[in-house]
């Protein structure tokens, strides 16, 4: 009787534990099973279900998060040198060209690349790419040379942002946080409460910055409103954030691949992207 007790009692142990660490990741679980074995292995999918990328000059850590009804992901870039921040055009110059992200990408060797601005969508902001200027209006985010994200008010011209180290500018919107102040939206038509596709970037300090990929407007992911971004980052201790194009144009690329699920169905061609090279 005693050896039947123990025998039930380490069949408990083994077969309980395995059960209860299968429920306390389903989110992980659930991902994983439908990667392709051969796709995971060669992107670097570590047993938690995240992405990482480790080299002399380049840091990337992609995690998939799960949840009802919403699937985003939370890339952790960090690179040693703002250079390797880079942002391209499609077709490789400033015009009204459109490419798919995979296509500009590659073109430029980018380890991890999103979708940009759209500056064709927005034709009336300042466009600064590389530190030249290609066209002057407006851009309330800028990608200074000392590595940091800044997002300006409005009224400070191409030259100020150039005087004051600007290396990229983008113009989407909106901001979602700015010098770790939550902005007011109050009676800003464009604001809006609905849920979405996103692409948006924040930063925790120099050279390191977080970028939220979110599936949106399909049974799986609902897609996220700017306040539930902002509420992420905020997690994760960012203190700048700001929301780049979305929608169709949502595009998480990686090594060669797509991670996440475009909302058209496949790539949506857009005018330029934002990416991280070696």
């Amino acid at each position: 009787m005693r050896k039947i007790i123990v025998i039930l009692f380490f069949s408990f142990l083994l077969y309980g534990c395995k059960a209860t660490d299968k429920e306390i990741q389903p989110d992980t679980e659930r991902y994983v099973k439908h990667e392709n074995s051969d796709l995971a292995n060669g992107l670097n999918l570590n047993s938690n279900g995240s992405y990482e990328y480790h080299s002399n000059t380049l840091n990337i850590r992609i995690q998939p998060v799960i949840k009802s009804k919403l699937k985003y992901w939370v890339s952790t870039i960090k690179v040693n040198n703002v250079s390797q921040v880079k942002s391209a055009f499609a077709g490789g110059s400033f015009s009204s060209k459109k490419e798919e992200t995979s296509e500009i990408a590659k073109k430029n060797k980018a380890v991890f690349a999103v979708n940009g601005a759209g500056i064709q969508f927005r034709s009336r902001s300042t466009v600064i790419r590389d530190g030249k200027l290609f066209r002057s209006d407006f851009a309330p985010l800028e990608v200074r040379k000392n590595g940091k994200l800044f997002i300006g008010d409005g009224r400070r011209t191409a030259e100020d942002m150039l005087e004051q180290g600007a290396l990229h500018t983008f113009d989407f919107g909106p901001e979602l946080l700015i010098n770790g102040k939550v902005p007011s939206f109050k009676n800003q038509d464009w604001f809006t409460t609905a849920r979405a596709p996103r692409t948006a970037i924040g930063q925790k300090k120099p050279y390191e910055y977080i970028i939220i990929t979110v599936d949106g407007r399909s049974s799986e992911s609902s897609g996220m409103t700017f306040a539930e971004l902002v509420k992420v980052f905020q997690s994760m201790g960012v203190t700048w954030a700001y929301n780049l194009d979305g929608g169709g144009s949502t595009t998480l690329y990686y090594l060669d691949n797509i991670l996440n699920h475009p909302s058209d169905g496949k790539e949506r061609q857009i005018s330029d992207i934002l990416y991280f090279t070696e």
